[in-house]
């Protein structure tokens, strides 16, 4: 099997150089070869691989645990506070596949605790999106700003900007060449904070991911609406300091159910770290977004409340990250790992996204 850890190498030649390069020499004869962009990156089936380097940047972090604060509260974000740091780019993959087909099953299986009995039997599809690239912005939390916030690795859309909206981002894909998913029906825009390898924590370095997966699912006898043009929403405590009910970390093998922790495991060298948020999917009828996410709210009991009684799509971001196999301390751009977070805003071609609702998640048994 062929490991994959090219992309930490650098990260950790740059951790540890002050002590000499030697200490990551052995990691660099494990590079594969060269890896195109959207050619089908399949986990499960490594291929080869290009060194992508780590750059340095970001807030320091620490480990959960390491800040005081109350107990998190569970689907809300604490909005970021302005930085100073610029933005780091990535140029853009955007050769799609043709007629954007996806090269996922809409069948989802993996090791995610929250996966009820009506999405193991298929009431789920899943879209795949190369890494674009990396800015200190944020379109929905930090409209028009930049520097703003904290770093953000993006996936999707390859026009993101901090002036990105759902509206410029189905302008920029109408011939659908403006996405780097799959499904390139979806130009839609998914970001987490960057990854950072802290084994050094006064000198974070961040890790390039390799790819998102994003799993739309609907409960059994569940019928839901998609999601309302101009929608945005964020998920995920970045003030948390233990794992947060609907955000965490596992390895990208590790059989269904297990749990996920609050920082990222040490995953054997041929599989990525993975980080997991799912979002709420009842959605108050009336508000595309919101500054607070007020127009969103999570099932309780396995029905939507009476003040978010419309059902909408769930959405599972998991984004994959190289590991090489060895233990490492690590942080995210927005500082511990416990308070993992994501956003999405609504890129689809709506047309498309009612056939995939209607197909998928309607679909009757």
């Amino acid at each position: 099997m062929s490991s994959r850890p090219t992309k930490l190498t650098a990260a950790l030649i740059a951790v540890t150089a002050g002590a000499g390069a030697l200490a990551a020499a052995p990691l660099l004869a494990q590079d594969d070869g060269a890896r195109g962009g959207r050619d089908g990156h399949h986990h499960g089936q490594p291929g080869p691989r290009a060194p992508q380097f780590g750059q340095p940047g970001g807030q320091p972090g620490s480990q959960p645990g390491a800040q005081p604060g109350a107990a998190p509260v569970m689907g809300v974000v604490v909005p970021d506070q302005p930085g100073q740091q610029g933005p780091r780019t990535q140029g853009p993959r955007t050769q799609g596949l043709p007629g954007g087909v996806d090269d996922t099953s809409p069948r989802v299986a993996g090791a995610d605790p929250w996966m009820p009995e009506g999405v193991r039997r298929g009431r789920s599809f899943r879209v795949s999106c190369d890494y674009v690239k990396s800015g200190m912005f944020d379109p929905i939390v930090f409209p028009g700003q930049e520097p703003a916030g904290h770093d953000h690795q993006f996936f999707g859309a390859t026009t993101i900007t901090k002036d990105s909206t759902p509206a410029t981002l189905v302008a920029a894909n109408l011939n659908r060449d403006a996405t780097s998913c799959r499904r390139a029906a979806d130009g839609s825009a998914y970001w987490m904070p960057a990854l950072q390898l802290a084994d050094d924590p006064a000198k974070p370095v961040a890790i390039e991911p390799d790819e998102i997966r994003v799993r739309y699912s609907a409960a059994r006898r569940s019928r839901v609406r998609p999601f309302p043009v101009g929608f945005t929403l964020v998920a995920g405590d970045k003030s948390a300091t233990a794992v947060q009910a609907n955000a965490g970390w596992r390895c990208e093998y590790d059989a269904p159910g297990t749990p996920l922790q609050a920082a990222p495991p040490q995953c054997d060298a041929d599989e990525d770290i993975v980080g997991v948020v799912r979002f709420p999917d009842c959605w108050d009828g009336v508000n595309a977004t919101s500054t607070t996410q007020a127009h969103m709210a999570y099932r309780v009991a396995g029905a939507c409340p009476a003040d978010h009684p419309v059902a909408v799509p769930e959405i599972t971001e998991e984004v994959f990250w190289p590991s090489d196999g060895q233990a490492h301390s690590y942080s995210l751009s927005s500082g511990n790992t416990a308070g993992l977070h994501a956003d999405f805003m609504n890129g689809w071609d709506q047309r498309a996204l009612r056939n995939q609702v209607r197909r998928w998640l309607n679909r009757r048994g």
